[in-house]
């Protein structure tokens, strides 16, 4: 059931909640969902679902197969590499022309961002995590003056979630991120547009490790469709 605060709109918060499931694996790459069987599974109104169905596509976290049938987007070792590789060119962009360009207020998010922690198995502080360090990478996203820089990272960061979570749901991450997350505050402050272009592909290469090992070395991430 929804246990999301209640003066979001239903849609939004079905949206969330459904969005949440796939991020945590709780509904499965490659799993056959519908507006009857997630309607009943988390008793939504089926006009919420429906509107949280079309989102979760256009995020590419729901896949449609023919006219009716929808599942979980499966999540490939390709997926990574490609969304990686995307972030990679993307995101040092957008540190660099974020340099200079932060505002107290938007200080004041990154900030808090950087401080979020986590424990393992802690279903609500991990996606409080992951939260916070989207919200982080959006901030600078558009910090950067490129409204369309902004969207196209938005919709990676939609997809790199479920991904992330891969990489630190089995261990604490979270002193390691606050760590670069800070450095690359710094260089955002100071400013230092190449310092923050480097430590920004420095922080996304580290990520990618981390994911990239749990894949290899977790026998449970079979199946999650990973090949």
């Amino acid at each position: 059931m929804l246990e999301k605060e209640q003066t979001a709109p239903l849609a939004d918060q079905a949206y969330e909640l459904i969005r949440d499931e796939i991020i945590l694996g709780r509904l499965k790459p490659g799993e056959v969902v519908s507006e009857t069987t997630l309607e009943e599974r988390y008793q939504i109104a089926r006009a919420a679902v429906r509107s949280a169905i079309a989102q979760l596509i256009g995020e590419r976290l729901i896949k449609a197969v023919g006219k009716k049938s929808r599942i979980i987007a499966p999540l490939t070792v390709g997926d990574i590499h490609d969304i990686f590789l995307l972030r990679r060119e993307l995101e040092p962009l957008a540190a660099r022309l974020a340099a200079g360009n932060v505002s107290e207020e938007l200080l004041r998010v990154l900030d808090e961002a950087c401080r979020r922690a986590y424990e393992p198995g802690n279903k609500k502080g991990e996606l409080a995590f992951l939260d916070a360090n989207r919200r982080f990478h959006l901030a600078i996203g558009r910090a950067s003056g490129s409204p369309r820089l902004t969207q196209m990272l938005e919709h990676l960061h939609n997809e790199a979630s479920r991904i992330l979570y891969l990489g630190f749901r089995n261990t604490n991450r979270s002193k390691d991120w606050t760590h670069g997350h800070e450095n690359l505050l710094e260089a955002l402050v100071r400013p230092s547009p190449e310092e923050a272009e480097r430590i920004a592909l420095q922080l996304l290469d580290k990520s990618y490790e981390d994911v990239m090992r749990a894949v290899i070395t977790n026998p449970k991430f079979k199946d999650a469709q990973l090949a």
